[in-house]
């Protein structure tokens, strides 16, 4: 009797522990698919997309996480089928430098195009006309 209620208890962690490791799984495939753009919808990720390749790719987001796959490993593959444009957060190379920076560099350059037009703008016709 007791070697019977020791294997149910055995075969019952070994169900709780499998279904830990899918609620896991589906975590982690959700949290990937936030992270990607959805190739056909504008401005949705494939989470929140209900179209059908957004099904699909999220269907094999989950697959790919059965296989053993990682986070990276699915990145890098939906990356090299569909292109940088599929992440919402391109990685920094030389393709994608000038998005990164553009900004950065824009406030920067800015305030000094500003201050010259502004100063020579406020220049009055008199002390053009004398320049002594």
């Amino acid at each position: 009797m007791i070697k019977l209620m020791l294997l149910g208890l055995w075969l019952s962690l070994g169900c709780a522990e499998a279904q830990a490791t899918d609620m896991d799984i589906a975590r982690l495939s959700i949290d990937i698919s936030k992270e990607l753009r959805c190739p056909m919808a504008t401005n949705q990720n494939l989470f929140e997309s209900e179209t059908a390749i957004a099904s699909e790719l999220k269907a094999q987001i989950y697959l790919m996480l059965q296989q053993g796959k990682s986070r990276e490993q699915i990145l890098d593959f939906m990356v090299e089928r569909y292109g940088e444009q599929i992440r919402y957060q391109p990685t920094l190379n030389a393709g994608t430098a000038l998005l990164w920076l553009g900004p950065v560099l824009l406030l920067l350059v800015l305030p000094g195009v500003l201050l010259f037009f502004g100063r020579s703008n406020n220049q009055s016709p008199h002390d053009q006309e004398n320049p002594s």
